[in-house]
């Protein structure tokens, strides 16, 4: 049985693993897992992908964290979480954003987003060792937007 549901502030701490696959900085991400609301995708009782949505000013969010189980990846679990954050929050924020480096920027676009900016330097600037994902340094976060 697949199943999504919020997480609360006390249980977070438990998909740390998982929330380092997707942001491999435990600083980063006590930056915005207590300030951000949290969902989880959970089949047969085991959770195996979550996203954090950070609340912004004017009315948008920006979708901080995403990540699924390295055993549960391409199997539509992401794309699952996200299209149930996008009725969710429809109600509650005109936009939701998201930022990415280069090679994620695909998969949002399958999704409805459409570029918005680049932040040059972000990873080369925020995390203290490189970021490689597909054998490809991160350097810029790109963002993307979406009306919901």
């Amino acid at each position: 049985m697949i199943d999504i549901q919020a997480v609360e502030p006390a249980a977070r701490r438990a998909y740390l693993p998982l929330l380092l696959d997707a942001d491999p900085s435990e600083e980063m991400v006590a930056r915005y897992l207590t300030r951000g609301e949290m969902y989880a995708v959970v089949v047969d009782g085991a959770p195996v992908c979550e996203a954090v949505v950070l609340p912004l000013p004017g009315g948008r969010c920006e979708l901080k964290n995403l990540a699924c189980a390295p055993g549960c990846r391409g199997q539509g679990y992401a794309s699952l979480l996200l299209e149930y954050l996008f009725l969710a929050f429809a109600g509650r924020f005109t936009e939701m954003l998201v930022g990415t480096s280069e090679k994620g920027m695909g998969f949002y676009a399958r999704l409805g987003f459409a570029y918005s900016h680049t932040v040059p330097g972000f990873f080369t600037d925020n995390y203290p060792a490189p970021l490689y994902e597909d054998g490809v340094q991160c350097v810029d976060m790109h963002y993307l937007r979406r009306a919901l």
